[in-house]
């Protein structure tokens, strides 16, 4: 296309670069500000002196004015006084005679003012002046002197001042510029390994390291890059052994509902298959038994209601927040009245706080309760197991103790399929958790922390996916439980 330019995107340009444009922009400037400035002294100096060359001039030829009719030899004085202006580099001076005849005059120095560039000459020169004074009757013929200020050799001088302070600044300015290029290049150089190591992180490799180089900014940013692919690796490192072990606690859930539906469901099944085989069996005969039947119907309908609360619990433990209506703490209190019922030796001590928390917390909440609860009634014998929730400073604080004697032996780091499991959800929300037994009376306390800032994860009134539960199975057992409810 015609008179198409390519456009330079001052974005894309490198930080060296942009560093060398604005340096050779800066000097630039410097440089035509220094030619300013010079060429304004330099006009004011030379108009300084050439005016100061006409005036002591114009003083000596009134000087010899006076002196002229006391001199026995006047033609000697007029030509003395004309040598002692021979070699000047800025005064001429002519005697002139009465009918403008030049009778004698000096010779001025000779100087470069013929090297000049026409350009400076016009720039600098003043005008031309010439300056004429009569002299007395008694050095006729000769009748006036002449004074001619001649700028020339001033306007020599100044050019090569000009060469000079020009050749100094631009020599100053290119040893700057190279001695900062240098400097920047060194310091910027680290920014490449920095990159690259950048680059790498991106890409999901935290093994990255840059060596500390350069300037004290530069190493800083290093060590600054190093320290956070550590934190990056134990983070990754963490995080894939968190999801195997939420892995292997979704297949031990699995192998619980399992366990839970061979060993409570199961039988209950049996027995209603068993009983209505034998109804099936007795409606065939010529005489049937009806009392036989009646309770065999009885059994069933028994044992239906028996399989129902079973689902009922063991929906109510994988999906707590299907009664989430009550809230944390209504839910909570449900759980304990459920317990109390069959453990009416235990005393409960509740301090639960209202409000909503979140579907997410809540269930994580109530999920550790109910876990530990559940241990300590299963492991020990309290008398009393206190439950403690308080919202403070931004978290979810919770604290669930017994005195039930303790735990059962040592403990291993990472046992107790339970612990861990609470343990590892918690962490996996951001938050923390403890099991520690203690002496007076002596038990176990559980102690965590859960954020808050989670609780937008899901909307009030949001059922919390379950953990190793398929959908399908919670509805069916959802529908086979409703009229329970």
């Amino acid at each position: 296309m015609a008179g198409w330019r390519p456009r330079i995107d001052v974005n894309a340009m490198s930080l060296k670069a942009r560093l060398a444009s604005t340096l050779a922009s800066a000097f630039v400037a410097i440089l035509i500000i220094g030619a300013v400035l010079t060429f304004y002294q330099a006009r004011d100096n030379i108009r300084a002196e050439l005016q100061a060359a006409r005036s002591v001039a114009s003083n000596r030829v009134a000087q010899l004015v006076a002196e002229l009719p006391a001199s026995p030899d006047v033609r000697g004085k007029l030509a003395g006084f004309v040598r002692t202006f021979n070699g000047d580099r800025r005064v001429k001076v002519i005697l002139i005679d009465s009918v403008g005849v030049i009778r004698d005059q000096s010779v001025m120095a000779q100087g470069f003012g013929s090297t000049l560039p026409d350009w400076f000459v016009t720039l600098l020169a003043p005008d031309p002046t010439v300056t004429v004074m009569p002299l007395t009757t008694v050095s006729a013929p000769i009748t006036s002197v002449a004074i001619v200020v001649d700028p020339r050799n001033e306007l020599a001088d100044a050019w090569l001042d000009l060469l000079t302070a020009l050749g100094l600044l631009v020599l100053f300015l290119a040893i700057a510029f190279g001695a900062i290029w240098i400097v920047a290049d060194r310091a910027l150089r680290p920014l490449g390994a920095i990159h690259e190591a950048f680059v790498r992180i991106g890409g999901g490799d935290y093994s990255a390291k840059v060596a500390p180089k350069g300037p004290p900014e530069m190493q800083e940013l290093a060590e600054g890059l190093n320290a956070m692919t550590d934190r990056l690796a134990v983070i990754s490192s963490r995080n894939r052994n968190l999801s195997d072990r939420l892995l292997h606690l979704e297949d031990e859930e699995r192998a619980g509902l399992a366990r839970d539906l061979h060993d409570d469901v199961g039988p209950l099944l049996f027995a209603i298959d068993v009983d209505a085989s034998g109804i099936r069996r007795a409606a065939k005969t010529e005489m049937p038994d009806r009392n036989a039947i009646a309770d065999r119907a009885a059994a069933i309908v028994s044992a239906t209601h028996e399989a129902r609360k079973e689902l009922k619990r063991i929906l109510g433990n994988l999906r707590p927040s299907a009664t989430s209506g009550l809230g944390l703490k209504g839910a909570i209190e449900e759980m304990v009245a459920d317990l109390q019922s069959r453990h009416p030796d235990v005393d409960f001590d509740l301090d639960l706080p209202e409000g909503d928390f979140g579907a997410t917390i809540e269930t994580l909440i109530y999920r550790t309760v109910r876990e530990a609860v559940t241990n300590a009634l299963r492991h020990a014998r309290p008398a009393t197991i206190s439950i403690r929730i308080e919202a403070r400073s931004g978290v979810l604080a919770f604290s669930i103790t017994d005195d039930g004697g303790g735990f059962a032996g040592p403990r291993q780091p990472g046992s107790g399929f339970g612990l861990v499991g609470m343990s590892e959800r918690t962490e996996a929300a951001g938050g923390r958790m403890r099991a520690e037994e203690i002496a007076s009376p002596r038990g176990v306390r559980i102690t965590g922390t859960v954020p808050l800032a989670g609780r937008s994860q899901l909307r009030h009134g949001e059922t919390a996916p379950p953990t190793g539960l398929d959908d399908a199975a919670a509805s069916a057992a959802m529908a086979f439980v409703k009229d329970e409810r």
